[in-house]
């Protein structure tokens, strides 16, 4: 819908005097600011850098720009200071290595980011794309070798793949979780090429769509590791001289003998080759700061922060580092700020440059005050402005009957609906235009807490849960116990004597170890099941103290029981096809129409109908039209046939 005014903004007198020279523009809410962003990016052909005082505004804008059919992403980073003794979180390591990819690769022309992220050291493009793998199905790819890739980045070995950064290697199955994926990815191996490259999901670990290729990017900018911890203790050692003290030679000392200590990766900037700010890492980025007062307030406290915890550490002879040797200087950030091309705000009186007024607002919410939003549309109308309200696609038919019902005319010429999540709409002359979030009519309802769902639903929840002991059920074989996990094919084992499918890929030509799930069975038959296999199997519930009867490995009782089973399932369908044709039969009496209450209780409820609910909803609706109709008429009728009595 906003490919219909593209160029609203920019058409206007306000936006051009934007673009033609340095200058700041207030009364320009956030929203309509990343419109105007997105729109001089465009035309000047210029990567856009943003800058905003706090992360909320940072989604704000990043949500702002979907929206508009932009692709801004924001570059997340590290809450506290690198003096911590914490690592950096999964998530904002993960963010980081995605939004420097799409925005290197050119998927992305925006990027959005706080004060914070103007202090970090980051690789030169050249050392972060060097460490980028692309992999494609049917070439080679040597396990061990990835397997050093991945780890040398900030991956962990794991068994099963359930979060990003891990990587698992079973026989020939090698899963892997790589930033920017909303799944893992799984290689299927000969030897050391690829057969096939396919996504599968952590709830069941089954395998789905087939992949020609997919890129696996680093977690870690700066590689760690042995090497690079020994080359850190040497940095350290040389920077403390003969005043170390005792935690410093406690550090050091864990950097060479275990490779690392808590927060270590703080201080790879010491070891990287060279680093860049990021804004160098774009190419003539245009530089924006939304709120730069509130933004310079923030590098204030950051660097306060950084100086506090630095002679904090000196105070109490820990190991210290200038700040200005693990982040970027604090003249460094002031001069980004001090040089932004663009700066966006509510008010900007103490600008140093030109200041242009859009002269822009944000809409009220009204929430309880429905009737009022009538009156609203007639002013735009009045104005000559198009009034939109925001919306996910399948709220658009509530919107519309809502729409009908309050006697609101749909188009141009009244309310106009568009695809997307907003949380606060804007006014903007500018580009004669009026925009509502759905929410700023419909107030949205916070979910209730629910309980954590389980990662792994049909088969065992993890094998740190599983102990020796436990009855576990396997969907052909039926009710075994749990004997241990063993791993079979080693160099000194014969593989003639395995089953077919515990046979590694490949083992023809070297050994190589396969583990395997061992579980017992009546008369004390085992069975060896790969751990590739393990969507066969579900822990076995059932009544407490109460150990189950084993099954026979290869025998009937356990096709039996799934027949009875299905037999009473069979049972248990057929009454409730009969309840159902019941259902059908009942009568009810008829409900009264919809209402403004109706519709504001339809928007807060907190979850999405589907389409049979949806379809029953609209099918319960009309019937209750046809009732209503029917006892109307019948209505007249009597009312007819009393004065034929009368006559």
């Amino acid at each position: 819908m906003w490919k219909d005014f593209p160029d609203c903004p920019d058409s206007s007198a306000t936006a051009r005097s934007t673009a033609g020279s340095s200058g700041s523009s207030e009364r320009l809410p956030l929203p309509a600011a990343a419109w105007v962003g997105e729109l001089l990016s465009r035309d000047l052909d210029r990567p856009l850098l943003v800058v905003v005082p706090h992360e909320s505004e940072a989604l704000a804008w990043t949500e702002a720009s979907a929206l508009f059919g932009g692709d801004a992403v924001y570059f997340s980073t590290p809450s506290l200071t690198p003096y911590h003794a914490a690592e950096v979180s999964l998530q904002v390591r993960a963010l980081e290595s995605a939004a420097l990819w799409r925005l290197l690769e050119g998927e992305a022309r925006i990027l959005v980011c706080t004060p914070r992220a103007l202090f970090r050291r980051l690789p030169t493009k050249e050392a972060f794309l060097s460490t980028v793998l692309q992999i494609r199905s049917g070439e080679d790819q040597p396990v061990d070798r990835l397997a050093e890739h991945l780890t040398r980045f900030g991956y962990h070995r794991t068994d099963l793949v359930t979060e990003v950064g891990e990587f698992a290697v079973r026989g020939g199955v090698f899963d892997l979780y790589s930033p920017g994926e909303e799944t893992p990815v799984r290689l299927d191996l000969f030897g050391d090429t690829i057969e096939s490259l396919r996504r599968f999901s952590v709830e069941d670990q089954r395998s789905s769509d087939l992949l020609s290729s997919t890129v696996v990017l680093p977690l870690a900018l700066s590689p760690v590791g042995e090497e690079t911890a020994t080359r850190l203790a040497d940095v350290l050692v040389e920077l403390a001289g003969s005043e170390a003290g005792f935690d410093v030679v406690e550090k050091v000392e864990a950097l060479r003998e275990r490779h690392g200590f808590a927060g270590w990766e703080n201080y790879l900037p010491l070891v990287g080759a060279e680093t860049r700010s990021l804004p160098d890492l774009l190419d003539g980025p245009l530089i924006a700061a939304y709120r730069p007062q509130d933004s310079r307030s923030e590098v204030d406290r950051y660097s306060g922060r950084l100086k506090a915890d630095y002679e904090a550490r000196l105070e109490h002879q820990e190991l210290a580092v200038e700040p200005a040797l693990l982040e970027q200087p604090r003249e460094v950030v002031e001069r980004i700020l001090d040089n932004s091309e663009l700066q966006f705000g509510d008010d900007m009186s103490g600008s140093r440059v030109q200041v242009v007024d859009f002269k822009g607002s944000t809409t009220d919410l009204f929430h309880g005050q429905l009737p009022r939003f009538p009156r609203e549309v007639e002013t735009a109308r009045e104005r000559g402005e198009r009034l939109l309200v925001v919306s996910p696609h399948e709220h658009w038919p509530r919107l519309e009957q809502w729409c009908q019902t309050s006697g609101i005319p749909m188009g141009q010429d009244g309310v106009e609906l568009g695809e997307g999540e907003l949380r606060r709409g804007f006014r903007l002359p500018a580009a004669g235009v009026v925009v509502f979030g759905e929410h700023q009519l419909f107030p949205r309802v916070a979910p209730e807490r629910q309980r954590r769902r389980r990662r792994f639903g049909p088969f065992v929840s993890s094998l740190r849960d599983l102990r020796i002991g436990d009855h576990v059920v396997h969907q052909d074989h039926g009710i075994g116990q749990f004997v241990a996990l063993r791993t079979v094919g080693t160099e000194e084992q014969d593989f003639d004597h395995l089953p077919p499918a515990l046979v590694p890929v490949g083992a023809g030509e070297q050994s190589l170890a396969s583990e395997v799930m061992e579980i017992a069975y009546e008369s004390g038959r085992r069975l060896l099941l790969p751990l590739s296999r393990l969507d066969q199997i579900q822990r076995y519930s059932g009544i407490e103290g109460m150990p189950p009867r084993l099954d026979r490995l290869g025998g009937t009782s356990w096709i039996r029981t799934k027949d009875r089973v299905r037999r009473g399932m069979q049972r248990l369908a057929g009454d409730l096809v009969k309840l159902y044709a019941e259902r059908q039969l009942a009568k009810a009496p008829a409900l009264p129409g919809d209402s403004d209450l109706m519709a504001q209780f339809e928007a807060a409820f907190e979850f999405e109908e589907t389409e049979d609910q949806t379809e029953a909803i609209a099918a319960i609706k009309i019937a209750n039209e046809a009732i209503g109709a029917i006892k109307e008429f019948a209505g007249h009728v009597s009312s007819v046939g009393e004065m034929g009595k009368d006559l």
